[in-house]
C-alpha cells in the first residue's frame, strides 16, 4: 500500500505533473523543470564521471550546476548559489587547464 503511493508519487513527479513543494494543491511551472532538469544534468555528469568520459563530463555537470545555482536564486538560498559557483568555477578551471576552452 505505501509501496505503492510511494510509486504513483515518484511517477507523477517525474512527469512534471507534481511539484515537491507541496502547497495543497500540484505545481507544474518552470522551476519544478529547473530543478529537475539540473538534477538529472548533474546526475549524468556523474555517470560519465564514473566512466570517464572527459571532458564531456564536465562540461554536463557545468550546465546542471548554473541551473542549480538559479534554483538558488528564486529560492533565495545563499549556501545553495555558493556551493554551485564554487563547484562551478572548479569546473571551469578543469577545462581551462586541459586547453578545452
Amino acid at each position: 500500500m505505501i509501496f505503492d503511493l510511494v510509486i504513483r508519487h515518484t511517477i507523477l513527479i517525474i512527469c512534471g505533473q507534481v511539484s515537491l513543494k507541496w502547497d495543497g494543491k500540484m505545481k507544474f511551472d518552470y522551476e519544478f523543470f529547473l530543478e529537475w532538469t539540473s538534477t538529472v544534468l548533474v546526475i549524468i555528469g556523474a555517470v560519465l564521471t564514473a566512466w570517464n568520459v572527459y571532458p564531456l563530463n564536465l562540461a554536463v555537470q557545468f550546465v546542471g550546476n548554473v541551473g542549480w545555482f538559479a534554483v538558488g536564486y528564486l529560492w533565495k538560498k545563499p549556501s545553495l548559489m555558493t556551493i554551485q559557483a564554487v563547484i562551478s568555477a572548479i569546473y571551469i578551471t578543469g577545462l581551462i587547464s586541459k586547453g578545452v576552452i
